[in-house]
Protein backbone atom coordinates (compact mmCIF):
# COMPACT_ATOMS: atom_id res chain seq x y z
CA UNK A 1 0.00 0.00 0.00
CA UNK A 2 1.09 3.17 -0.78
CA UNK A 3 2.22 5.68 2.21
CA UNK A 4 0.25 8.60 2.06
CA UNK A 5 2.48 11.71 1.24
CA UNK A 6 1.63 15.40 2.98
CA UNK A 7 2.07 17.81 0.38
CA UNK A 8 3.17 21.68 1.04
CA UNK A 9 -0.48 22.94 0.84
CA UNK A 10 -1.66 20.33 3.17
CA UNK A 11 0.91 21.40 5.66
CA UNK A 12 0.11 24.77 4.79
CA UNK A 13 -3.67 24.20 5.65
CA UNK A 14 -2.56 22.93 9.02
CA UNK A 15 -0.31 26.09 9.96
CA UNK A 16 -3.35 28.20 8.78
CA UNK A 17 -5.55 25.82 11.52
CA UNK A 18 -2.69 27.19 14.08
CA UNK A 19 -3.18 30.32 13.06
CA UNK A 20 -6.25 31.66 10.99
CA UNK A 21 -4.94 35.30 10.62
CA UNK A 22 -2.41 33.56 7.65
CA UNK A 23 -3.15 33.68 4.11
CA UNK A 24 -2.67 30.41 2.37
CA UNK A 25 0.25 32.15 0.25
CA UNK A 26 2.02 33.17 3.48
CA UNK A 27 1.27 29.74 4.93
CA UNK A 28 2.60 28.00 1.78
CA UNK A 29 6.02 31.23 2.40
CA UNK A 30 6.28 29.92 5.80
CA UNK A 31 6.10 26.22 4.97
CA UNK A 32 8.51 26.02 2.06
CA UNK A 33 11.17 28.49 4.07
CA UNK A 34 10.90 26.43 6.91
CA UNK A 35 11.83 22.82 4.62
CA UNK A 36 14.94 24.67 3.05
CA UNK A 37 16.30 26.42 5.66
CA UNK A 38 18.01 24.44 8.75
CA UNK A 39 17.36 24.93 12.53
CA UNK A 40 20.25 27.04 13.57
CA UNK A 41 22.67 25.73 15.84
CA UNK A 42 24.79 26.64 18.73
CA UNK A 43 28.03 26.53 16.59
CA UNK A 44 26.65 28.38 13.99
CA UNK A 45 25.28 31.49 16.31
CA UNK A 46 29.15 31.73 18.01
CA UNK A 47 30.66 32.09 14.52
CA UNK A 48 27.92 34.40 13.63
CA UNK A 49 28.85 36.36 16.97
CA UNK A 50 32.77 36.46 16.31
CA UNK A 51 32.43 37.54 12.40
CA UNK A 52 29.97 40.41 13.71
CA UNK A 53 32.22 41.71 16.24
CA UNK A 54 35.61 41.42 13.97
CA UNK A 55 33.21 43.35 10.89
CA UNK A 56 34.71 46.87 10.36
CA UNK A 57 31.57 47.74 8.67
CA UNK A 58 29.93 47.13 11.85
CA UNK A 59 29.17 50.43 14.18
CA UNK A 60 31.05 50.10 17.17
CA UNK A 61 28.40 50.67 19.10
CA UNK A 62 26.78 47.34 17.76
CA UNK A 63 30.53 45.52 17.81
CA UNK A 64 30.92 45.77 21.75
CA UNK A 65 27.07 44.70 21.93
CA UNK A 66 28.19 41.37 19.98
CA UNK A 67 31.28 41.18 21.82
CA UNK A 68 29.24 41.17 24.93
CA UNK A 69 26.88 38.41 23.89
CA UNK A 70 30.45 36.35 22.92
CA UNK A 71 31.19 36.51 26.49
CA UNK A 72 28.03 34.96 27.76
CA UNK A 73 28.26 32.13 24.59
CA UNK A 74 31.84 31.17 26.42
CA UNK A 75 29.52 29.66 29.18
CA UNK A 76 28.07 25.97 29.38
CA UNK A 77 24.70 27.27 30.24
CA UNK A 78 23.92 29.45 27.21
CA UNK A 79 21.87 30.84 26.10
CA UNK A 80 20.03 31.80 29.32
CA UNK A 81 16.84 33.20 29.24
CA UNK A 82 18.45 36.94 30.45
CA UNK A 83 20.60 36.11 26.94
CA UNK A 84 17.46 35.45 25.23
CA UNK A 85 15.91 38.89 26.60
CA UNK A 86 19.47 40.88 25.77
CA UNK A 87 18.99 39.71 22.39
CA UNK A 88 15.73 40.32 22.16
CA UNK A 89 16.12 43.99 23.19
CA UNK A 90 19.03 44.28 20.45
CA UNK A 91 16.29 43.61 17.44
CA UNK A 92 14.22 46.00 18.86
CA UNK A 93 17.05 48.43 18.58
CA UNK A 94 17.82 47.64 15.18
CA UNK A 95 14.55 48.73 14.43
CA UNK A 96 14.78 52.13 16.40
CA UNK A 97 12.68 51.60 19.00
CA UNK A 98 12.94 52.44 22.78
CA UNK A 99 13.86 49.91 25.58
CA UNK A 100 11.36 46.92 25.64
CA UNK A 101 8.69 47.29 28.78
CA UNK A 102 8.11 43.70 28.58
CA UNK A 103 11.02 41.70 29.02
CA UNK A 104 9.39 38.18 29.52
CA UNK A 105 8.30 38.45 25.86
CA UNK A 106 10.60 37.23 23.33
CA UNK A 107 9.35 38.68 19.85
CA UNK A 108 10.06 40.19 16.25
CA UNK A 109 9.49 44.22 16.16
CA UNK A 110 5.83 45.35 14.66
CA UNK A 111 9.01 47.46 11.91
CA UNK A 112 10.11 44.53 11.09
CA UNK A 113 7.24 42.29 10.46
CA UNK A 114 7.89 42.65 6.04
CA UNK A 115 11.44 41.53 6.49
CA UNK A 116 12.43 37.95 5.69
CA UNK A 117 13.01 36.15 9.28
CA UNK A 118 11.25 32.73 9.02
CA UNK A 119 13.68 31.10 11.17
CA UNK A 120 12.80 33.87 13.95
CA UNK A 121 8.71 33.34 13.26
CA UNK A 122 9.28 29.60 13.38
CA UNK A 123 10.56 29.66 16.53
CA UNK A 124 7.95 32.54 18.30
CA UNK A 125 5.84 29.80 17.17
CA UNK A 126 7.11 26.72 18.90
CA UNK A 127 7.37 28.70 22.23
CA UNK A 128 3.47 29.46 21.99
CA UNK A 129 2.63 25.85 21.07
CA UNK A 130 5.33 25.05 24.09
CA UNK A 131 3.48 27.53 26.06
CA UNK A 132 -0.21 25.77 25.27
CA UNK A 133 -0.86 29.31 23.55
CA UNK A 134 -3.24 27.91 20.64
CA UNK A 135 -3.80 31.39 19.29
CA UNK A 136 -0.96 34.16 19.01
CA UNK A 137 -0.07 36.86 17.21
CA UNK A 138 3.79 35.70 16.22
CA UNK A 139 5.16 39.18 15.72
CA UNK A 140 4.00 40.63 19.60
CA UNK A 141 5.89 37.38 20.73
CA UNK A 142 4.91 35.21 23.98
CA UNK A 143 5.61 34.76 27.38
CA UNK A 144 7.66 32.09 28.99
CA UNK A 145 4.85 29.72 30.97
CA UNK A 146 5.43 29.53 34.97
CA UNK A 147 7.30 26.94 35.11
CA UNK A 148 9.84 27.50 32.61
CA UNK A 149 11.88 30.22 34.87
CA UNK A 150 13.53 27.43 37.34
CA UNK A 151 16.95 27.41 37.33
CA UNK A 152 18.58 24.20 34.74
CA UNK A 153 15.08 24.06 34.18
CA UNK A 154 14.82 22.42 30.41
CA UNK A 155 11.83 21.59 27.88
CA UNK A 156 10.43 22.14 24.78
CA UNK A 157 10.08 26.03 25.66
CA UNK A 158 13.30 26.41 26.42
CA UNK A 159 14.91 24.48 23.43
CA UNK A 160 12.46 27.21 21.14
CA UNK A 161 13.80 30.24 23.00
CA UNK A 162 17.10 28.84 22.69
CA UNK A 163 16.39 28.91 19.30
CA UNK A 164 15.19 32.34 18.84
CA UNK A 165 18.27 33.52 19.88
CA UNK A 166 19.97 31.57 17.33
CA UNK A 167 17.83 32.71 14.83
CA UNK A 168 18.27 36.18 16.03
CA UNK A 169 22.31 36.11 15.94
CA UNK A 170 22.30 34.17 12.11
CA UNK A 171 19.75 37.06 11.02
CA UNK A 172 22.28 40.31 12.48
CA UNK A 173 24.49 38.32 10.54
CA UNK A 174 22.59 37.91 7.23
CA UNK A 175 19.23 39.76 6.52
CA UNK A 176 19.84 42.58 8.85
CA UNK A 177 23.11 43.08 8.95
CA UNK A 178 23.00 46.64 7.15
CA UNK A 179 20.97 47.59 10.44
CA UNK A 180 24.32 47.30 12.35
CA UNK A 181 25.98 49.83 10.38
CA UNK A 182 24.63 52.48 11.94
CA UNK A 183 24.61 53.64 15.98
CA UNK A 184 22.80 51.14 18.43
CA UNK A 185 19.36 52.75 18.48
CA UNK A 186 19.22 54.33 15.42
CA UNK A 187 17.48 53.76 12.70
CA UNK A 188 19.25 54.19 9.29
CA UNK A 189 18.61 57.44 7.49
CA UNK A 190 16.52 57.23 4.82
CA UNK A 191 17.06 59.39 1.89
CA UNK A 192 14.34 58.08 -0.16
CA UNK A 193 11.07 55.82 1.74
CA UNK A 194 9.17 53.55 -0.45
CA UNK A 195 5.98 52.96 -0.14
CA UNK A 196 4.02 49.57 0.75
CA UNK A 197 0.55 48.14 0.81
CA UNK A 198 0.38 44.71 2.66
CA UNK A 199 -2.96 42.99 3.11
CA UNK A 200 -4.88 42.84 6.51
CA UNK A 201 -4.59 39.57 7.95
CA UNK A 202 -8.32 39.94 8.75
CA UNK A 203 -9.61 41.61 5.29
CA UNK A 204 -7.77 40.01 2.79
CA UNK A 205 -9.46 42.42 0.15
CA UNK A 206 -8.43 45.53 2.00
CA UNK A 207 -5.12 47.29 2.33
CA UNK A 208 -3.08 49.41 4.41
CA UNK A 209 -0.82 51.96 3.88
CA UNK A 210 3.02 52.05 5.18
CA UNK A 211 5.86 53.78 4.85
CA UNK A 212 9.36 52.14 4.77
CA UNK A 213 13.17 52.70 4.57
CA UNK A 214 15.12 51.43 1.81
CA UNK A 215 16.28 48.27 3.92
CA UNK A 216 12.63 46.99 4.82
CA UNK A 217 11.91 48.25 8.32
CA UNK A 218 8.23 49.86 8.06
CA UNK A 219 7.94 53.75 9.35
CA UNK A 220 4.26 54.44 9.83
CA UNK A 221 1.19 53.51 8.46
CA UNK A 222 -0.45 56.50 6.23
CA UNK A 223 -3.75 58.39 6.98
CA UNK A 224 -6.74 59.08 5.00
CA UNK A 225 -6.07 62.48 3.38
CA UNK A 226 -7.22 65.12 5.36
CA UNK A 227 -7.87 68.98 5.86
CA UNK A 228 -5.22 70.17 7.59
CA UNK A 229 -5.25 70.80 11.28
CA UNK A 230 -7.79 68.21 11.50
CA UNK A 231 -7.80 64.98 13.38
CA UNK A 232 -6.24 62.25 11.59
CA UNK A 233 -7.86 59.14 10.62
CA UNK A 234 -7.14 55.92 10.06
CA UNK A 235 -8.21 53.14 7.98
CA UNK A 236 -8.18 50.44 5.27
CA UNK A 237 -8.61 50.70 1.56
CA UNK A 238 -10.41 48.11 -0.31
CA UNK A 239 -8.78 46.93 -4.07
CA UNK A 240 -11.46 45.01 -5.00
CA UNK A 241 -12.31 47.26 -7.71
CA UNK A 242 -10.99 50.70 -9.96
CA UNK A 243 -12.45 53.22 -7.65
CA UNK A 244 -11.48 51.23 -4.15
CA UNK A 245 -7.88 51.46 -5.94
CA UNK A 246 -8.42 55.52 -7.09
CA UNK A 247 -9.31 55.93 -3.34
CA UNK A 248 -5.58 54.15 -2.03
CA UNK A 249 -3.79 55.94 -4.94
CA UNK A 250 -5.17 59.42 -4.01
CA UNK A 251 -4.03 58.75 -0.14
CA UNK A 252 -0.94 57.99 -1.66
CA UNK A 253 -0.43 60.61 -4.03
CA UNK A 254 -1.12 63.02 -1.22
CA UNK A 255 1.24 61.94 1.63
CA UNK A 256 4.11 61.69 -1.16
CA UNK A 257 2.95 65.18 -2.36
CA UNK A 258 3.36 66.40 1.35
CA UNK A 259 -0.43 66.25 2.21
CA UNK A 260 -2.77 69.16 2.96
CA UNK A 261 0.48 71.18 4.96
CA UNK A 262 0.47 74.68 3.82
CA UNK A 263 2.84 74.87 1.07
CA UNK A 264 2.89 71.10 0.14
CA UNK A 265 2.62 70.29 -3.81
CA UNK A 266 -0.59 68.80 -2.98
CA UNK A 267 -2.26 71.15 -1.16
CA UNK A 268 -5.07 73.21 -1.80
CA UNK A 269 -3.59 76.56 -3.27
CA UNK A 270 -7.35 78.64 -2.62
CA UNK A 271 -7.23 77.68 1.12
CA UNK A 272 -3.82 76.20 1.70
CA UNK A 273 -5.25 72.78 2.18
CA UNK A 274 -7.24 73.97 5.55
CA UNK A 275 -10.97 73.61 3.44
CA UNK A 276 -12.17 76.49 5.00
CA UNK A 277 -12.29 80.24 4.04
CA UNK A 278 -12.87 83.44 5.61
CA UNK A 279 -15.32 85.94 3.97
CA UNK A 280 -14.01 89.58 4.30
CA UNK A 281 -17.05 91.32 3.01
CA UNK A 282 -20.91 90.39 3.61
CA UNK A 283 -21.28 89.51 -0.07
CA UNK A 284 -18.92 86.56 -0.36
CA UNK A 285 -16.69 87.95 -3.21
CA UNK A 286 -13.30 88.19 -1.06
CA UNK A 287 -12.15 85.11 1.06
CA UNK A 288 -9.01 84.28 2.53
CA UNK A 289 -7.56 80.53 4.13
CA UNK A 290 -9.42 79.88 7.74
CA UNK A 291 -6.89 78.56 10.14
CA UNK A 292 -8.52 76.31 13.08
CA UNK A 293 -7.11 78.53 16.52
CA UNK A 294 -8.59 76.22 18.98
CA UNK A 295 -11.68 77.82 19.14
CA UNK A 296 -14.39 78.77 16.88
CA UNK A 297 -14.16 81.59 14.72
CA UNK A 298 -17.14 84.30 13.85
CA UNK A 299 -15.42 84.32 10.43
CA UNK A 300 -15.78 81.46 9.37
CA UNK A 301 -17.72 81.37 6.81
CA UNK A 302 -18.22 78.38 4.03
CA UNK A 303 -15.89 75.81 2.92
CA UNK A 304 -13.18 76.21 -0.48
CA UNK A 305 -14.85 76.16 -3.90
CA UNK A 306 -11.83 74.81 -5.24
CA UNK A 307 -11.33 71.49 -3.13
CA UNK A 308 -14.66 71.28 -1.64
CA UNK A 309 -13.18 71.06 1.76
CA UNK A 310 -11.42 68.04 1.51
CA UNK A 311 -7.85 70.41 1.41
CA UNK A 312 -6.28 68.49 -1.29
CA UNK A 313 -5.69 69.72 -5.32
CA UNK A 314 -6.63 67.53 -8.20
CA UNK A 315 -4.14 64.68 -8.29
CA UNK A 316 -3.97 62.16 -11.23
CA UNK A 317 -4.88 59.40 -8.90
CA UNK A 318 -7.08 57.42 -11.68
CA UNK A 319 -4.39 57.81 -13.69
CA UNK A 320 -1.65 56.53 -11.29
CA UNK A 321 -4.07 53.42 -9.67
CA UNK A 322 -4.84 52.34 -13.62
CA UNK A 323 -0.94 52.16 -14.02
CA UNK A 324 0.67 51.20 -11.06
CA UNK A 325 -2.46 49.80 -8.84
CA UNK A 326 -4.09 47.31 -11.42
CA UNK A 327 -3.74 44.55 -9.99
CA UNK A 328 -2.10 45.67 -6.31
CA UNK A 329 0.06 42.79 -5.50
CA UNK A 330 1.08 42.38 -1.49
CA UNK A 331 4.55 42.99 -2.19
CA UNK A 332 4.27 45.81 -4.09
CA UNK A 333 6.62 49.17 -3.58
CA UNK A 334 7.44 52.17 -4.95
CA UNK A 335 9.53 55.16 -4.50
CA UNK A 336 8.83 58.66 -3.19
CA UNK A 337 10.73 59.79 -5.32
CA UNK A 338 9.10 57.53 -8.54
CA UNK A 339 6.04 59.13 -7.48
CA UNK A 340 6.96 62.97 -7.58
CA UNK A 341 8.84 62.77 -10.75
CA UNK A 342 5.86 60.37 -12.30
CA UNK A 343 3.24 63.00 -10.63
CA UNK A 344 4.82 66.43 -11.15
CA UNK A 345 3.99 66.46 -14.83
CA UNK A 346 0.91 65.39 -14.57
CA UNK A 347 -0.30 67.94 -12.04
CA UNK A 348 -3.41 70.39 -13.29
CA UNK A 349 -1.97 73.56 -13.76
CA UNK A 350 -1.31 75.89 -10.49
CA UNK A 351 -4.61 78.42 -10.25
CA UNK A 352 -3.02 80.59 -7.38
CA UNK A 353 -4.10 83.70 -10.13
CA UNK A 354 -7.66 83.22 -9.55
CA UNK A 355 -9.49 84.44 -6.59
CA UNK A 356 -10.86 81.86 -4.05
CA UNK A 357 -14.45 81.30 -3.67
CA UNK A 358 -16.78 79.40 -1.62
CA UNK A 359 -18.99 76.70 -2.42
CA UNK A 360 -21.71 74.88 -0.77
CA UNK A 361 -20.91 72.08 1.48
CA UNK A 362 -19.12 69.00 0.80
CA UNK A 363 -22.23 67.14 1.72
CA UNK A 364 -24.34 69.18 0.01
CA UNK A 365 -25.12 66.69 -2.64
CA UNK A 366 -25.06 63.61 -0.32
CA UNK A 367 -27.95 64.99 1.20
CA UNK A 368 -29.56 66.14 -2.37
CA UNK A 369 -29.35 62.59 -3.24
CA UNK A 370 -30.72 61.48 0.12
CA UNK A 371 -34.05 63.73 -0.06
CA UNK A 372 -34.66 62.80 -3.01
CA UNK A 373 -34.67 59.47 -2.73
CA UNK A 374 -37.17 60.02 0.66
CA UNK A 375 -39.13 61.63 -1.62
CA UNK A 376 -39.52 59.11 -4.52
CA UNK A 377 -40.25 56.59 -1.48
CA UNK A 378 -43.10 58.53 -0.62
CA UNK A 379 -41.96 60.35 2.67
CA UNK A 380 -42.75 63.77 3.10
CA UNK A 381 -39.70 66.11 3.73
CA UNK A 382 -40.06 69.55 5.91
CA UNK A 383 -38.37 71.88 4.10
CA UNK A 384 -38.90 75.35 5.58
CA UNK A 385 -35.86 77.41 6.91
CA UNK A 386 -33.89 75.43 10.35
CA UNK A 387 -35.57 71.82 9.21
CA UNK A 388 -32.91 70.23 6.43
CA UNK A 389 -29.88 71.88 6.41
CA UNK A 390 -26.10 70.88 6.59
CA UNK A 391 -23.52 71.30 9.35
CA UNK A 392 -19.57 71.50 9.35
CA UNK A 393 -17.06 72.61 11.42
CA UNK A 394 -13.36 72.92 11.68
CA UNK A 395 -12.74 69.51 13.35
CA UNK A 396 -13.17 68.34 9.93
CA UNK A 397 -16.89 66.61 10.83
CA UNK A 398 -19.58 66.89 8.36
CA UNK A 399 -22.77 66.56 9.23
CA UNK A 400 -26.74 67.14 8.09
CA UNK A 401 -30.46 66.92 9.40
CA UNK A 402 -33.69 66.37 7.66
CA UNK A 403 -37.53 66.35 8.90
CA UNK A 404 -39.71 64.39 8.02
CA UNK A 405 -43.46 65.14 8.65
CA UNK A 406 -46.79 63.49 8.25
CA UNK A 407 -46.04 59.95 8.99
CA UNK A 408 -47.08 58.28 11.72
CA UNK A 409 -44.62 57.29 14.01
CA UNK A 410 -45.81 56.41 17.91
CA UNK A 411 -43.60 57.79 20.50
CA UNK A 412 -43.89 59.34 23.66
CA UNK A 413 -44.71 62.72 22.15
CA UNK A 414 -47.51 60.82 19.94
CA UNK A 415 -47.16 60.75 15.95
CA UNK A 416 -44.85 64.04 15.43
CA UNK A 417 -42.49 62.70 12.59
CA UNK A 418 -38.75 61.66 13.00
CA UNK A 419 -35.44 63.81 12.47
CA UNK A 420 -32.84 62.66 10.70
CA UNK A 421 -29.27 63.72 11.45
CA UNK A 422 -26.27 62.62 10.15
CA UNK A 423 -22.41 62.96 11.10
CA UNK A 424 -19.45 62.10 9.07
CA UNK A 425 -17.71 60.51 12.05
CA UNK A 426 -21.53 58.74 13.37
CA UNK A 427 -23.59 57.70 10.49
CA UNK A 428 -27.71 58.28 10.44
CA UNK A 429 -29.68 58.16 13.21
CA UNK A 430 -33.36 58.68 14.00
CA UNK A 431 -35.40 60.53 16.67
CA UNK A 432 -39.12 60.53 17.03
CA UNK A 433 -40.25 64.38 17.11
CA UNK A 434 -42.14 65.21 20.13
CA UNK A 435 -44.21 68.32 18.92
CA UNK A 436 -43.73 69.54 15.72
CA UNK A 437 -42.97 72.57 16.23
CA UNK A 438 -39.50 72.07 17.74
CA UNK A 439 -36.61 73.49 15.65
CA UNK A 440 -34.05 71.24 14.55
CA UNK A 441 -31.56 71.99 16.51
CA UNK A 442 -33.41 71.66 19.52
CA UNK A 443 -33.34 69.14 22.38
CA UNK A 444 -35.20 66.15 22.10
CA UNK A 445 -36.89 63.90 24.49
CA UNK A 446 -36.37 60.67 22.72
CA UNK A 447 -32.96 59.14 22.46
CA UNK A 448 -31.77 58.63 18.92
CA UNK A 449 -31.35 55.14 17.24
CA UNK A 450 -28.95 53.94 14.64
CA UNK A 451 -29.68 53.48 10.85
CA UNK A 452 -27.14 51.45 8.41
CA UNK A 453 -24.66 51.35 12.12
CA UNK A 454 -22.59 49.16 10.03
CA UNK A 455 -21.94 52.05 7.51
CA UNK A 456 -20.61 55.94 8.06
CA UNK A 457 -22.00 56.83 3.89
CA UNK A 458 -24.42 54.60 3.29
CA UNK A 459 -25.86 54.90 0.48
CA UNK A 460 -29.37 57.02 -0.17
CA UNK A 461 -31.31 53.62 -0.84
CA UNK A 462 -29.92 51.74 1.58
CA UNK A 463 -30.76 54.37 4.08
CA UNK A 464 -34.42 54.44 3.16
CA UNK A 465 -34.60 50.72 3.47
CA UNK A 466 -33.13 51.25 7.03
CA UNK A 467 -35.89 53.44 8.03
CA UNK A 468 -38.65 51.71 6.56
CA UNK A 469 -37.60 48.89 8.92
CA UNK A 470 -37.43 51.25 11.45
CA UNK A 471 -40.93 50.63 13.63
CA UNK A 472 -39.44 47.15 13.87
CA UNK A 473 -36.19 48.18 16.43
CA UNK A 474 -36.52 47.83 19.90
CA UNK A 475 -37.48 50.69 21.99
CA UNK A 476 -33.63 50.94 23.32
CA UNK A 477 -31.66 50.64 20.16
CA UNK A 478 -28.79 53.59 21.02
CA UNK A 479 -26.48 54.74 18.93
CA UNK A 480 -22.90 53.65 19.48
CA UNK A 481 -19.87 54.71 18.42
CA UNK A 482 -17.98 52.22 15.44
CA UNK A 483 -15.61 49.85 16.84
CA UNK A 484 -13.36 50.48 13.84
CA UNK A 485 -13.37 54.00 11.34
CA UNK A 486 -12.33 51.55 7.71
CA UNK A 487 -13.73 54.10 5.86
CA UNK A 488 -12.92 57.58 4.48
CA UNK A 489 -16.00 59.81 4.84
CA UNK A 490 -14.72 62.80 2.98
CA UNK A 491 -14.09 60.31 -0.09
CA UNK A 492 -17.54 58.79 -0.20
CA UNK A 493 -19.01 62.17 0.43
CA UNK A 494 -17.16 63.54 -2.67
CA UNK A 495 -18.08 60.83 -5.02
CA UNK A 496 -21.77 62.37 -5.15
CA UNK A 497 -20.67 65.70 -6.22
CA UNK A 498 -21.02 66.02 -10.01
Amino acid sequence: MTKKRTTDKQRARELQAHNPRLSLGEALALVRSDRAATVPTGTQARQALLDLAADTAVHPSWRARFRGHLVGAAESAWPTPEDCARVCADLHAAAGQGPQLEWDRLRVPLAMRDMPLPQVIQAIGAMARAAGVKRYEGWFGVQPPEDAAGEGARGPWQEAAQQYLFAVVLAFAGPLRALVRHPYREVPPAADILYGAPPLPSRRSHRSLWSYTPSGLRIHRLTYPRPWGTEAVYGSFAVTSADDRVLLARALLAHALGGTAPGALAACSGCQGTGWLEALDDVHTVHQPHYYRGESSGLLACLCGRCRGSGLRELPAAEFAAEFCAPLSPSWRMSRSAIIQWTVNRLAPDDRAEPAACAPGLQTAYLDAVVDELLQAGHHVDESDDFCGIDFDTAGHLGAWIVLVGRAHLGSGGPRGRMLTWSSDRGWCVTTRTASTLPARAALAVPPRALCPGSLVPTPAELVLALGQDDLAPGDARWARLPDLTVDSYAQVLAYIP
